[in-house]
């Protein structure tokens, strides 16, 4: 279950990306801030969450788990979202977008089944208890790209991992449990897991 807000330690965006991805959620603020809807909540994963971690690469797709206790139907609030594209200029001054990817599903890759308790409160324009926005911690944003295991999410998952307060050991534990429920075959993520322990002790080796 996820935490209050006031019981949650906050991220407040400071890039272009970062500040985009608030403003992306404000199309719903409306409808959820008076609580007369139920409650609102995101938890965002993918490279957007790399981003507000790291300030490394962004990306244009946001991948987010959307879950609403209340009126609303989770279908009416992807619909919300995916409606338009959100505009922004990034840090460089290059004009880019931000889309939903509607495919996206916590089902696809291997991921710890306390994940939530783990979740990050981003600071959004709203000071409504009905309106959650959160972004993945960067273990478990990491565990989740273990499954695909590209190059890119090869990378991301070292940067995660550098990060200043992050355990491998934690990050080890968890991602063998996630792996043990995994409804995909375990053989290839475990093998993924056993390079990315290799790559991350030879980077502090170097």
């Amino acid at each position: 279950m996820l935490r209050e807000q006031g019981d949650s330690q906050a991220i407040k965006p400071d890039t272009a990306l970062g500040q985009a991805l608030v403003d992306f959620f404000e199309v719903l603020e409306p409808i959820y801030a008076g609580g007369d809807h139920g409650v609102f909540r995101a938890i965002v994963f993918g490279g957007c969450a790399v981003h507000i971690h790291t300030k490394a690469r962004g990306s244009a797709d946001v991948d987010v788990e959307i879950t609403s206790h209340g009126l609303a139907d989770r279908s009416e609030i992807i619909a919300l979202l995916g409606e338009d594209a959100y505009s922004f200029t990034s840090d460089e001054g290059l004009s880019q977008i931000l889309e939903l990817d509607k495919s996206f599903s916590t089902t696809l890759g291997p991921l710890h089944e306390d994940y939530e308790d783990r979740a990050i409160l981003l600071t959004t324009q709203s000071s409504s208890p009905f309106v959650e926005v959160y972004v993945a911690s960067p273990i478990d944003v990491a565990i989740s790209k273990l499954g695909r295991f590209g190059k890119r999410d090869q990378d991301d998952i070292q940067s995660l991992l550098n990060l200043p307060g992050v355990s491998i050991e934690e990050f080890k534990r968890l991602a063998k449990e996630a792996i043990g429920y995994y409804v995909g075959n375990p053989v290839p993520v475990l093998g993924n897991l056993r390079n990315t322990i290799q790559d991350y002790h030879q980077g502090k080796e170097s």
